[in-house]
């Protein structure tokens, strides 16, 4: 501390530290909602039914696509059949089997639970910055 003020080096560096996590926004976003995507991605495996395992093996995470201020990322299965495992079909004998709903199931999940995750994943990743 100097004779006639005070010590300003802490809000300096406190101050390009929020500048410097301001500069990797994008990034950090990305981040989020690859980290939302991922724990979806647990989800929908684990509630895809088992027979031969290929429409459990086949679940896929596209890239993190920004437009604007939205950030987006497809789960896909291009299983043949996983459509109709999802949403059900018709059976030979006018019966109905029915959907699964593995991703809509899991899907509405991780949009409930997101807010907290978000919340935990910002508060880690400031702490990084903030140090």
């Amino acid at each position: 501390m100097s004779r006639n003020g005070f010590d300003v080096r802490e809000l300096e560096k406190f101050r390009d530290n929020l500048v410097e996590f301001e500069n990797k926004l994008d990034v950090f976003i990305s981040d989020c909602a690859k980290e939302l995507t991922a724990r979806l991605l647990r989800e929908v495996i684990k509630r895809t039914p088992v027979k031969t395992g290929t429409l459990r093996r086949n679940w896929q995470v596209g890239e993190v696509n920004i437009n604007g201020d939205v950030y987006t990322v497809s789960v896909i299965n291009q299983t043949e059949y996983a459509m109709y495992v999802e949403y059900g079909h018709r059976t030979k004998n006018d019966g109905w089997s029915s959907g699964r709903f593995m991703l809509t199931i899991s899907a509405e999940e991780i949009q409930r639970k997101s807010p907290q995750i978000i919340e935990k994943f910002i508060a880690q990743k400031l702490g990084e910055y903030l140090k």
